[in-house]
């Protein structure tokens, strides 16, 4: 069951007492959970017309790559008839039933196009609503707006290319040789599920790559990194490297470029997620999965690669990940984030100025329990200048 996506208020704007939520995800619910605990009211406005719209877009076979112990938001566990690694399906259910348990206060069809500081918050949406607050939280995440790689003679491939947003199932795609670009986790899933399908399947991969298991003698990778979160991040790479080297020992040999940085440096410094592996690496060592360096051009079905290389196919599958796209929410994008495309690491409350955000650090212990400490923070940070402006 959903929740109802007709709800509306009778009045278009919010009174400045209320902390204003951009984006019904899970980063947007669990501040509104959070703040309910402090006693602060908020209002969630959503672009689509149902919470976790981003969790519906993604293809069908995504599961959680935490365990589940790891993944609930603050104050409600996930069910303990989920299995360890949560399918797509369940965790949509859990977001619907943690805001309904909740009582998270949704706008929907609420576009946001700006959000600008005047005495209060600005908050406009694209059907001419406007919000006020002295406090606003931006919740739209990491995963916004689709990267899509272009290449020389890309308007002349004969199939279909799609971005990994568009992508469903294998068979969906109606095709029989497939090309995925990128070596992300949508882009190692989306390879796997298509060779598992029986598809002549290939990766463009364009740069060195981490890859971790997704779990470690049965523990769940996650797990251990929540252990050692608490150790400098070159010293746990070094701790865990000589254990991913014997793990991954031939990655050279299948046509794969190691990082030189280790999985946590090359997340805390680049943001770069590593590939966590659930059996895409044992696809491309049994021949199931073919690796290609980046793209030098197509031309009709024939795609041609930087090593010289070339192959036809009849699908290509863009799996370079997404952009946070925060400059079509904020005016002040470029003087507030002096060319970075995010606030930095760690910053929840930037300019100390009551734009906070959410959900815009990927972390190897979990995105979802990122979020949820986040948003615990975030929501102690406006309880107390509230109480403090009271």
């Amino acid at each position: 069951m959903e929740l109802d996506a007709t709800a509306h208020w009778e009045e278009p704007s919010v009174a400045t007492g209320e902390t204003i939520i951009v984006g019904a995800g899970p980063a947007g619910l669990a501040c509104a959970a959070a703040l309910r605990a402090e006693g602060c009211h908020s209002v969630v406005l959503e672009a689509q017309d149902t919470l976790a719209a981003s969790w519906r877009r993604h293809y069908e076979r995504l599961r959680l790559h935490t365990a589940k112990a790891h993944s609930a938001l603050p104050g409600r566990p996930m069910p303990a008839d989920f299995p360890r690694y949560p399918s797509r399906l369940q965790v949509i259910e859990y977001l619907e039933d943690y805001a309904r348990a909740n009582d998270v206060q949704i706008e929907f069809g609420k576009r946001v196009a700006s959000v600008r500081k005047a005495a209060d918050w600005v908050v406009e949406t694209a059907d001419g609503d406007v919000f006020e607050s002295s406090a606003v939280i931006i919740a739209t995440g990491l995963s916004n707006a689709p990267i899509r790689p272009h290449w020389a003679g890309q308007e002349t491939f004969e199939g279909n290319i799609i971005h990994s947003r568009e992508y469903r199932n294998a068979l969906a795609l109606n095709a029989r040789r497939i090309l995925v670009v990128g070596f992300g986790n949508s882009a190692g899933e989306i390879a796997l599920e298509c060779a598992e399908a029986g598809l002549e399947v290939a990766m463009a991969v364009r740069g060195p790559v981490n890859v971790v298991p997704r779990e470690l003698l049965g523990v769940p990778t996650a797990t251990i990194a929540i252990l050692q979160r608490h150790f400098p991040y070159r010293v746990v790479d070094a701790v865990n490297a000589p254990i991913l080297h014997m793990r991954y020992r031939d990655l050279e040999g299948l046509g794969l470029r190691r990082s030189r940085q280790g999985p946590l440096a090359s997340m805390m410094e680049r943001d770069r997620t590593p590939l966590i592996d659930i059996g895409t690496i044992a696809k491309i060592r049994e021949g199931r999965i073919k690796v290609f360096p980046a793209i030098e051009m197509s031309v009709g079905s024939r795609v041609h690669f930087a090593n010289g290389e070339s192959a036809d196919f009849d699908a290509i599958v863009l799996a370079a990940g997404y952009r946070p796209a925060l400059e079509t929410l904020l005016p002040d994008f470029d003087e507030r984030f002096q060319g970075a495309v995010k606030p930095r690491r760690g910053e929840l409350h930037p300019a100390k100025d009551g734009l906070y955000f959410c959900g815009f650090n990927p972390a190897t212990t979990g995105l979802l329990r990122q979020i949820g400490i986040e948003a615990l923070q975030i929501a102690s940070s406006i309880a107390k200048s509230k109480s403090a402006s009271a």
